[in-house]
């Protein structure tokens, strides 16, 4: 199961492509999921999305294991925005792509702690946002 957040590091951010995208991908994810994810039932991933701007940038690149609930068997999977993908380029495929990853990082992050994730699940999800995110990206 996949909740997506986004954390915009400027206020020129708003209303740009990445900020319609990742907004988008966001509220798709909340359309398609369960209704009640985060009930402990099943693990989930919470993808952050960091996208740099003129307030604050991120201090790492790539992904980043952040906070897990055990009571809910949530785990927050950091991602950095390059730069480029936050000026417009590739940015549904960099979605996509960093989705995947944070689902495989979940994965293994909860079979490590003898809990199946339900990556099938998730990757519906993912097609779904792809798809989702095409009239509005292209």
């Amino acid at each position: 199961m996949i909740a997506i957040g986004n954390d915009f590091g400027g206020p020129e951010l708003r209303g740009s492509s990445i900020h319609t995208a990742l907004n988008t991908a966001m509220k798709i994810a909340a359309a398609k999921r369960d209704e009640h994810y985060n009930d402990g039932s099943e693990p989930w991933v919470n993808p952050i999305f960091l996208v740099p701007g003129s307030i604050l940038k991120p201090d790492f690149e790539g992904f980043k294991i952040g906070h897990f609930s055990k009571k809910e068997k949530g785990l927050v999977v950091q991602i950095v925005v390059p730069q480029s993908v936050a000026d417009g380029e590739g940015i549904s495929e960099f979605v996509g792509r960093s989705l995947r990853h944070a689902v495989r990082l979940a994965a293994d992050f909860f079979a490590l702690k003898g809990i199946s994730f339900p990556a099938l699940k998730a990757e519906k999800i993912i097609m779904e946002i792809e798809a989702g995110l095409r009239p509005v990206v292209a």
